[in-house]
């Protein structure tokens, strides 16, 4: 008997799902380093980095600054400057280009030259969000 391909797509979309949260934990991230869960950024031990009143994480650089980020999850990121998941003009922000991430993967910005707040998310997860706010 003959599957439909649906089904088997179906199915490995399925396994995709489930392999990475059964899989051994990754190394742990360096002080100062901005992980990234699942559908969230990691924020503990980063200095100036707080959440906003919206729950969004805020983190508060100054010029000149780098950001870097760490995968500490098993699940694929695509960050960059924008929305809920939807890419924007960066403008003068730092985070151009599109930076994929897959496990253990860290990325470190370009220096954040122009001050203001700047907005990033994840274009896998629409919900991972954080503003960057650079200051003199």
């Amino acid at each position: 008997m003959r599957f439909p391909r649906i089904t088997v797509a179906a199915a490995l979309v399925v396994a995709a799902m489930a392999v990475p949260a059964a899989a051994p934990p990754l190394d742990a991230r360096p002080a100062g380093v901005i992980g990234m869960g699942h559908e969230g950024y990691r924020i503990g031990g980063v200095h100036d980095a707080h959440l906003g009143t919206d729950g969004v994480p805020v983190i508060t650089i100054h010029r000149g600054d780098r950001l870097t980020f760490q995968n500490d999850s098993r699940w694929v990121h695509i960050i960059g400057p924008g929305k809920r998941g939807l890419l924007t003009d960066p403008g003068d922000g730092a985070m151009t280009p599109l930076k994929m991430l897959e496990e253990n993967d860290v990325f470190s910005t370009h220096a954040w030259t122009t001050e203001g707040t700047f907005d990033l998310t994840c274009t896998v997860h629409p919900d991972m969000n954080a503003k960057v706010v650079v200051v003199p």
